[in-house]
């Protein structure tokens, strides 16, 4: 009989322990919206506040604003005759880094004529405006926190490209690149001494995102069809998590193991928390994955969805996730879409659903980060919101 009251005792403690362990439900709450926001073609926000670019009439227009929405300065970019800016990321000490493409000279224009022509029929002839001058720099601008353009280096670009990512180390910048047949990884020094361009497979592998280490090693995320690293194709189009040494070459690429998937990395932390797309079988969803530094997982999880988005580390291990969600999510309450409809979720360091915020009215998202003191922060072309 004692030995049962002891058996009795002890699956009651178990059971009272697991029922304790048991995430619990959390309401879906709405994120907030701050302060609405100019359309912007990038962002970076530091604990300064937030930073938007724009390109236009040759010219890269910079907009700093505090996390309320008020404006703190702007600055015109013209340090040469044509520019246009593609990726920023800031510094530890609040500095923005722009990088894009400059013209190396202006375009002249000439005039044949050697006499005044006579407009017998006093047409108005309307003035032709300039040729655009050929954008073969790449470029680096270095804007302090205060809005002073501190720094310029460029260098001759051989053919044209598309800046996709930038990342910031106390070693220097990172930029990520595409010229159409190949990912392209193009390091400078913080003195604005760039290294020879590296590619990165061909047209059949991309990445959108990288994380730049203090050593000037990184990781790269993104997809592809092809072989990499000595790697062979899994699915259809594998997700690919990579490390490129200081010198840009790789040493390390893990591929998603998923058979006749379709599957990419979108965006990733230097924490190695990575989120993406999986397609396989006529569903859709997406991917959230802690990794440790070797590239192994310690926890993932796959939601119903038609894209992620956005990932950014919190406090004590957390993470959030923003992503276009397609249906009710385990554990979490209020929560029920009938379209794709974005949302974002924080996971605790076990990868436990801690925070849920209803984000129907954040279109078109640019950039998400935790700053201490403030929140959450997400910037959209639709306004500032703060969860």
């Amino acid at each position: 009989m004692k030995r049962f009251a002891v058996a009795v005792i002890a699956a009651l403690l178990l059971t009272s322990q697991q029922v304790e362990a048991a995430p619990k439900s959390i309401a879906a709450s709405e994120i907030t919206k701050v302060s609405p926001i100019a359309e912007h073609e990038g962002v970076a926000i530091s604990s300064q506040g937030v930073t938007i670019f724009s390109n236009a009439e040759k010219k890269v227009l910079v907009t700093s604003l505090d996390f309320a929405g008020s404006e703190k300065w702007k600055l015109v970019v013209e340090s040469a005759p044509d520019q246009i800016a593609m990726a920023a990321t800031s510094d530890k000490e609040g500095n923005i880094w722009l990088a894009g493409l400059t013209s190396a000279v202006g375009v002249n224009e000439t005039q044949n004529a050697t006499s005044n022509p006579v407009n017998v029929d006093g047409v108005v002839v309307e003035q032709v405006p300039a040729l655009r001058s050929e954008l073969n720099c790449l470029t680096l601008w270095k804007i302090s926190s205060a809005g002073a353009l501190i720094g310029t280096y460029s260098e001759s670009a051989t053919s044209p490209l598309l800046i996709t990512a930038i990342s910031y180390s106390v070693s220097g910048i990172s930029i990520l690149g595409d010229r159409g047949a190949g990912t392209f990884l193009i390091t400078s020094t913080l003195s604005g001494k760039f290294t020879t361009a590296k590619v990165i497979g061909t047209a059949k592998s991309s990445f959108a995102s990288i994380i730049r280490n203090p050593d000037g090693s990184a990781q790269i995320y993104g997809a592809s069809s092809e072989t990499l690293g000595g790697k062979k194709l899994v699915g259809v189009r594998d997700g690919i998590l990579a490390k490129v040494n200081k010198s840009g070459l790789l040493t390390s690429v893990v591929r998603s193991s998923a058979n006749r998937a379709t599957r990419s990395w979108q965006s990733g932390t230097s924490s190695y928390f990575v989120i993406g797309d999986v397609k396989v079988s006529g569903k859709n969803e997406s991917a959230f994955t802690k990794f440790n530094s070797s590239f192994a997982p310690t926890w993932t999880l796959r939601l119903p969805s038609q894209g992620a988005q956005l990932a950014a580390i919190g406090t004590n291990g957390a993470h959030y996730a923003l992503f276009n969600s397609t249906s009710s999510i385990p554990g979490v309450t209020g929560w029920k879409p009938t379209a794709a409809t974005p949302i974002v979720i924080r996971f605790d360091s076990k990868g436990v659903i801690t925070q849920a915020l209803k984000s129907s009215q954040v279109k078109s998202a640019t950039a998400m980060a935790f700053i201490s003191g403030v929140g959450l922060i997400v910037v959209s072309q639709s306004g500032i919101y703060k969860g």
